[in-house]
């Protein structure tokens, strides 16, 4: 079989930028012909630097390394880096509601997604600086907050939000229009009652007088301990009492209600609650209420996903029981619960994303 010709391929190109145009509507510019690594090695040139109205370090670069007695197979990793972390307040800039995605002089600013590889990564949101932006005309300083999955949004998205609310009060948080309950929850949790009215919401990129562009890092597996120590004194603090709570209570995260189910979860769920243990469905929960159950939380267990991300508001000593797919193995997990002194161990299911019969006896020995 022989490929096309080059006539084909030229009236292919053309009708995918025809679809393309379409299905985007009327164009505002030109797609990015170049992206802005950092915003500090950029001020040296002087279209950029009449953008940057202030530049303020939120915390310090650091190296952290965790010493766990346990013995870890290469894949759980305890030492990390982190970069200077800024808040960068921007004249004359535009920002996506829906993906965070910050952009000048029609150059992505990187720092604004965490680099260019989760810009390409994330694949629907590179259209985002063709769509017409709305002027936000407003005197207060605006900030995102994107809706990222539950995860990115709890360790990235919030703590960014409230770093922006400390250095700039009265800044405006916009908002994508038909946002997740937990992101509208969690602000209001984190900033107490009439947050909402410095809530505004967009369907479409807007351009800004002001705009206050967090930076986020390049490697989201790994959460900086500044940042827990934000999410656990300035939210935690504000749903319950610092502390060990004393209560000694055992959760197993449930994905029975999720998309991506672990087949063989029913027989584990019973042997667990014959153990003593609660099914927990987080999705079923409030926001404030995820917070108190794993505050009182001794013992956690849950397949790898997004629930596990609300061992932020546990307390030592806590033992965390963590499920991996054979096919799939990420240690964000195992970071955040070293961060946090805890007891964390893992079981890999033999047979994808099956929990099967040894498995189910790994975790059983391991909560004993």
């Amino acid at each position: 079989m022989t490929g096309l010709s080059e006539t084909a391929a030229k009236r292919r190109k053309q009708l995918l930028r025809f679809i393309s145009t379409d299905l985007l509507g009327p164009i505002a510019g030109k797609m990015p012909k170049s992206c802005i690594e950092s915003l500090e090695k950029a001020s040296f040139y002087s279209n950029i630097r009449k953008h940057i109205l202030d530049i303020i370090p939120v915390t310090e670069a650091r190296i952290v390394r965790h010493e766990v007695a346990a013995e870890l197979p290469p894949f759980i990793r305890t030492e990390a880096v982190f970069g200077k972390r800024n808040l960068y307040l921007l004249h004359d800039a535009t920002a996506s509601p829906h993906s965070g995605m910050a952009w000048i002089e029609n150059k992505i600013l990187e720092e604004s997604v965490g680099s260019l590889r989760r810009i390409m990564d994330w694949g629907d949101v590179q259209h985002e600086p063709l769509l017409p932006a709305s002027e936000l005309r407003l005197p207060e300083p605006v900030v995102v907050c994107h809706p990222a999955t539950y995860y990115h949004w709890l360790l990235e998205v919030l703590p960014n939000v409230l770093f922006a609310v400390a250095a700039f009060p009265g800044v405006k948080i916009v908002l994508p229009e038909n946002c997740p309950r937990y992101v509208l929850e969690g602000l209001a949790t984190a900033l107490g009652p009439g947050a909402e009215r410095d809530f505004v919401f967009c369907s479409n990129p807007i351009r800004v007088e002001r705009l206050v562009v967090p930076q986020y890092h390049t490697q989201p597996e790994f959460t900086d301990p500044q940042v827990l120590e934000l999410l656990r004194s300035s939210v935690k603090a504000k749903v319950v009492a610092q502390g060990p709570s004393g209560t000694g209570r055992k959760i197993y995260i449930s994905r029975q209600k999720s998309r991506r189910r672990l087949a063989g979860e029913p027989e584990l769920e019973e042997r667990l609650q014959k153990v003593g243990f609660t099914v927990l469905h987080c999705e079923e929960l409030s926001f404030a209420d995820q917070i108190r159950v794993f505050h009182e939380a001794e013992v956690v267990v849950g397949s790898h996903g997004a629930g596990l991300s609300n061992l932020v508001w546990s307390e030592p000593p806590c033992r965390v029981i963590e499920i991996f797919p054979k096919n799939y193995i990420l240690d964000c997990f195992a970071w955040l619960s070293f961060s946090l002194g805890f007891d964390y161990r893992h079981v890999i299911c033999d047979t994808g994303h099956k929990i099967d019969r040894d498995a189910i006896d790994a975790v059983i020995d391991a909560v004993r």
